[in-house]
């Protein structure tokens, strides 16, 4: 698993295998315009058959360290 570019985004992890994507979202994302880009991006990513995973960079702090 790695960054990978898909179509115009990059995704912060991938697994090709099981087609998911691995987001860490930090405060950007929860803005109304990151929201709204997020959603767009999602749905795109999502015609590739991928499954997006969302994570906050909090709870990676909090549960992966």
């Amino acid at each position: 698993m790695r960054q990978k570019i898909i179509d115009n985004y990059i995704l912060d992890f991938y697994c090709p295998s099981k087609k998911i994507g691995i987001e860490i979202d930090g405060s950007q994302h929860y803005t109304e315009e990151g929201m709204k880009y997020d959603k767009i991006r999602t749905e795109v990513l999502e015609t590739y058959k991928i499954r997006i995973i969302r994570f906050t960079n909090e709870q990676i702090r909090k549960n992966f360290i």
